[in-house]
């Protein structure tokens, strides 16, 4: 058995060099410290060969150059201009393509997610060749590949079915829709529904080293739920907060503050502590019980101090409906995804009855079939990254500026749904 020993000092050294070989991309000098790091350590020469996917012999060719050499040699550029030329060729690429494409752990790592210095690692256990690792990335676009977030798929999803479905969509349901809309001259919607919390939202940004951004929170977990549509053709958009409405202790206060008189003070006491899904069945009942005069009156400083934050449910869908039933005057396609609510008893009644209305579900599982998540993810971006909300107020009045830029700006609409729209001949 072969016992080598590397001082304190120079173990650290080669410590040192991995660190900042790996740092700077530059894999080759990083695996031989790596592999010397091992050495020094007391691990065997054929488990270092066998993790670092290499001979046996190259190890002790690095080894042998280390004792002759030193540090010098592992710090110079003895390997340049040497070897192969650091380039893959196209069916080498190809197959590089396909590797990543099938994911780290088939591959021999134990994580789930690619990140460049493992891809670099990859390419030169397969291919022996290096790359630094700032061209990397830029070498992984060329190849058709995007630094992008997964999505999940039920376990219990028929994969073929679930591509079928997928496959259909595009090549049959989709142009149907295009088809249907030209003839008919209705619009096409896609529509959603979103969560802004109260909380903010994190993301990555650019701050000095070492020191981590940090972001005030009031730790109130109070969400803001819109639902929306966009307009394939026109870029329109159009959006509705869903609230709910309850009168209690506190609210019958401030009405009576506001200076709502007696008379309609007692008829609200009545409905204390009764919640009502929506504006809609929340007026009907106070029309009910109350002269419809009186309501009008003080319907706003009522609302103002009654309303809550709602929740997405088949009586909110249905309000929306109809407030993009008001807005569009013709016939109206609306495509939506396949939340539960969606397909409620009395929201399928609703569909079936509206006569201009037509709808058409997603598959299941395809946000990336629907262009207002991008404008979501947007509407993220500007209005709650990194931003601190001492009030739900101001989550509130973040997210409506973004949502009127994009009412008054139809581009920044249009341009989450660029390929849709000229794949379609709509672009025009």
């Amino acid at each position: 058995m072969l016992n080598i020993s590397i001082s304190k000092e120079m173990m650290e050294k080669l410590r040192q060099n991995t660190v900042k070989a790996g740092t700077s991309g530059n894999i080759q000098v990083y695996r031989i410290s790596l592999a010397l790091v091992w050495v020094g350590e007391g691990k065997s020469i054929p488990d270092i060969a066998k993790d670092l996917q290499i001979t046996v012999k190259t190890v002790f060719n690095w080894l042998k150059a280390f004792m002759c050499k030193g540090m010098d040699w592992l710090t110079g550029s003895h390997y340049k201009g040497r070897g192969r030329k650091s380039k893959l060729t196209k069916a080498e690429k190809k197959e590089l393509y396909n590797m990543i494409k099938a994911g780290p752990e088939a591959n021999g790592f134990n994580c789930g997610i690619w990140n460049t210095a493992m891809i670099g690692e990859l390419i030169v256990r397969k291919f022996k060749v290096s790359y630094n690792l700032n061209y990397l990335s830029a070498l992984l676009k060329k190849l058709g590949l995007s630094y992008q977030k997964a999505i999940f798929v039920s376990d219990r999803q028929d994969e073929e079915k679930y591509e079928q479905a997928r496959k259909e969509w595009a090549e049959k349901t989709w142009p149907e829709i295009v088809k249907k809309a030209e003839k008919e001259n209705a619009v096409i919607l896609f529509g959603d529904e979103v969560s802004f919390a109260m909380w903010g939202s994190l993301a990555r940004t650019w701050a000095p080293v070492g020191e981590q951004p940090v972001v005030k929170t009031t730790g109130i977990r109070k969400g803001l739920k819109m639902f929306g549509v966009i307009e394939v053709k026109g870029g329109g958009f159009q959006y509705m907060e869903s609230l709910s409405y309850s009168l209690k202790a506190k609210s019958l206060k401030l009405l009576k503050e506001e200076g709502v008189p007696a008379e309609l003070l007692a008829v609200l006491k009545t409905l204390k502590n009764e919640k009502f899904p929506t504006q809609t069945l929340f007026m009907e009942r106070l029309n009910n019980i109350a002269g419809e005069e009186l309501i009008i009156k003080y319907k706003d400083v009522v609302l103002k101090h009654t309303e809550e934050s709602g929740k997405f449910n088949g009586d909110s869908y249905i309000e929306f409906l109809n407030r993009i039933l008001e807005h569009y005057e013709g016939n109206v396609i609306l495509i939506e995804d396949g939340a539960a609510y969606h397909r409620r008893a009395d929201v399928t009644e609703f569909k079936k009855n509206t006569a201009r209305l037509s709808v058409y579900q997603l598959p299941a599982f395809s946000p990336d079939y629907n262009p207002i998540e991008k404008l979501w993810k947007n509407t993220k971006r500007d209005a709650t990254h990194l931003k601190y909300f001492r009030t739900f107020e101001e989550l509130r009045n973040s997210v409506i500026e973004a949502f009127r830029g994009y009412m008054e700006d139809a581009g920044q609409v249009i341009r989450v749904m660029q390929k849709l729209r000229k794949d379609s001949g709509l672009s025009a």
